[in-house]
C-alpha cells in the first residue's frame, strides 16, 4: 500500500510541475508547446540549481537528484505521456493542433487550480516557470539541449 501512495505522490508532483509549465504558455497562442518542449523546459523546472544561473535560483544547494541531472536527459516518453493523460484526464489540460503538432494548453479548471495553489514550492516553481517563458523559450530546441547536456555534466565535474 505504501508504495502505491509513492507512485500517487510522484504522479501528482510531476503533473503539477508540468500543469505550472504549461500555464506560463497560456497567452502565447501560436506557440507550440508540444511533448518535446515540455520534457526541455522540464528539465529546467526539476533541475533549478543545475540549470538557472545563481541569480534566478533561490538556493546553492543541490539534492541527490540535482547531482546526478545529467543520467535523466532523454526523458521518458512514455512517462511524460503519463502525466499529460493524468492532466488531460482530471480535465485540466486540452491537446491542440497546431500546424502538424499536438500541443498542449491550459484550460479553465486548470488555471483555476493553480490559483489555489498556495506554498514555497508551487511559488517557486511559478517562478521558474516565468524564467523558462520570458528567457529560454526564445532558444532554439537544440541549442536548449546543447545547454542541458553542458550544464549537467559540467555541474556534476564542479561537484568533483
Amino acid at each position: 500500500m505504501g508504495e502505491l501512495n509513492l507512485v500517487n505522490r510522484d504522479l501528482i508532483l510531476n503533473s503539477t510541475r508540468i500543469l505550472i509549465l504549461i500555464s506560463k504558455f497560456e497567452t502565447k497562442k501560436t506557440f507550440k508547446l508540444n511533448l518535446y518542449k515540455i520534457m526541455l523546459y522540464d528539465f529546467y523546472m526539476k533541475f533549478p540549481q543545475t540549470m538557472l544561473s545563481k541569480e534566478v535560483r533561490n538556493n546553492n544547494s543541490k539534492d541527490f537528484n540535482e547531482f546526478y541531472s545529467y543520467f535523466h536527459w532523454q526523458p521518458d516518453r512514455d512517462e511524460y505521456n503519463l502525466y499529460l493523460r493524468y492532466l488531460i484526464g482530471k480535465k485540466l489540460i486540452d491537446k491542440i493542433i497546431i500546424g502538424t503538432d499536438l500541443c498542449y494548453r491550459i484550460n479553465e479548471k486548470g488555471i483555476n487550480v493553480l490559483k489555489r495553489l498556495e506554498s514555497s514550492y508551487s511559488y517557486e516553481l511559478k517562478s521558474i516557470a516565468d524564467y523558462i517563458k520570458k528567457e529560454i523559450s526564445k532558444l532554439s530546441d537544440s541549442i536548449i539541449e546543447s545547454q542541458i547536456v553542458n550544464e549537467s555534466l559540467k555541474s556534476n565535474k564542479d561537484d568533483y
